[in-house]
C-alpha cells in the first residue's frame, strides 16, 4: 500500500522567489512575479516526496505592490481551506521579501488555528546561479507539515532559518541572510536531518481572529522621525482625516517639539496614534508626556507591524484604551 503524504495548501504572491533575469548572473535587475506558482513546484519535484500540494494564485507581484485586496484574499482562502478540509496540515505561501513581514503579522492576528501557516521567499531571483528560491521552500514545506510547528503561530522560513511573525524583519537588501528577529532570534532551524524547534514558545494570539475585512480599508500613516520634520505635515495629514498615524520616533520612540506640538494644538479628534521606534530592535515604553496627546507605545513592533494592528483596531472599532487593552495582551 502506497504511503499517503501529508496535504498542503500553497499559495502564490510572486516575488523574487518567482522572478526571473536574462542571465543568471543578474542578482539585482530582474522582473519579480513572473513564474506561476506551479511552475515553482514543476521546478521542485523533490517536493512530491514530502507532501501532496494544491496550488492556487493569489497575486503574481513584486511585493512593494501588494495591496490590500490582496492581504483579504489571502486571509479569506485561508481562512476557508482551513475550515473546509480538517485533514490539510497547514498552507504555504510564497511571498516577496519587501513586505513579507507585514503579511505574516497581518496573518498572525487573523488566523486562529494550530495548524502552521509558513511564509517564505527569496533574495535570488529563480534564474540566478545558486538560487536560494528552491531550498527556502522546500524546507518551508519541511516546516509546515511537521508537528513542531503546530501551534506557534504564523512562521517565516528563510536560509534554514524559522522566525515567528512578531520579531522577523527583512534587514538586508542583499544576501540570502537578509532576515533577522531582532531581540531574540530565530525560533529555530530546518536541514535534510528534520525541523529544529528546540524551545517551545507561547505564540501570541490571534487578537483579531473573528474580524471580517472590508473592502475598504482605514488610512493609516507611517511618519518617520528626523531632524526637524516639516511642521505642516501632521495638520496637513490630521486635515485630511487619516484615522490612524504610526510615528517612527527617535531613540525610543520619541517625538520631536515640533510633532508634539503639532498634535497639541489639533483642535479636532485625535485618530488612534502608536509610537515605535526607528532603531530597529528594542522595546518603546509608556510616556506620560506622550500619553496626555493620545499616543500609546507599540512595545516592540516594527513601524510597520504597528500599522498592521492599528489597521485590524480601526476595523475592530477599537477606541484608545481597547487598542491599549490589546497592546497589553501582546506584551503578556
Amino acid at each position: 500500500m502506497a504511503m499517503q503524504h501529508p496535504r498542503l495548501l500553497l499559495l502564490g504572491t510572486g516575488g523574487t522567489i518567482a522572478g526571473t533575469a536574462p542571465e543568471s548572473t543578474q542578482l539585482n535587475r530582474y522582473a519579480a512575479g513572473v513564474i506561476a506558482a506551479e511552475g515553482l513546484l514543476d521546478a521542485l519535484p523533490e517536493l512530491a516526496l514530502l507532501a501532496e500540494i494544491q496550488v492556487e494564485q493569489i497575486a503574481n507581484v513584486d511585493s512593494a505592490d501588494l495591496g490590500f485586496s490582496h492581504w483579504r484574499s489571502l486571509v479569506e482562502r485561508i481562512r476557508q481551506s482551513l475550515a473546509a478540509d480538517p485533514g490539510l496540515a497547514g498552507v504555504v505561501i510564497t511571498h516577496g521579501t519587501n513586505t513579507l513581514e507585514e503579511t505574516a503579522w497581518l496573518l498572525h492576528l487573523l488566523i486562529d488555528d494550530p495548524r502552521p501557516v509558513v511564509l517564505v521567499g527569496a533574495m535570488r531571483p529563480a534564474s540566478a546561479l545558486s538560487a536560494d528560491g528552491p531550498l527556502n521552500l522546500y524546507q518551508a514545506v519541511q516546516v509546515a507539515i511537521s508537528a513542531e510547528a503546530r501551534g506557534r503561530g504564523v512562521l517565516v522560513v528563510m536560509d534554514g532559518q524559522i522566525h515567528c511573525a512578531r520579531a522577523v524583519s527583512k534587514r538586508a537588501t542583499q544576501g540570502v541572510g537578509a532576515f533577522h528577529s531582532s531581540g531574540r532570534g530565530p525560533l529555530g532551524w530546518v536541514d535534510d536531518l528534520g525541523v529544529h524547534l528546540p524551545e517551545v514558545e507561547r505564540s501570541e494570539p490571534a487578537l483579531f481572529a473573528g474580524l471580517s475585512l472590508p473592502r475598504v480599508w482605514p488610512q493609516v500613516v507611517i511618519l518617520h522621525g528626523c531632524v526637524e520634520p516639516p511642521q505642516a505635515l501632521i495638520p496637513a495629514l490630521l486635515s485630511a482625516g487619516v484615522q490612524g498615524l504610526v510615528f517612527t520616533g527617535t531613540g525610543a520612540g520619541q517625538l520631536s517639539v515640533v510633532e508634539r506640538d503639532a498634535l497639541a494644538q489639533w483642535d479636532g479628534q485625535p485618530p488612534l496614534m502608536l509610537r515605535a521606534n526607528r532603531c530597529g530592535s528594542g522595546p518603546v515604553h509608556r510616556c506620560e508626556d506622550h500619553a496626555k496627546l493620545g499616543l500609546l507605545p507599540a512595545g516592540d513592533l516594527s513601524p510597520q507591524k504597528a500599522r498592521v494592528l492599528l489597521l485590524l483596531a480601526l476595523m475592530a472599532g477599537d477606541d484608545r484604551n481597547a487598542l491599549a487593552a490589546r497592546l497589553k495582551t501582546l506584551s503578556g
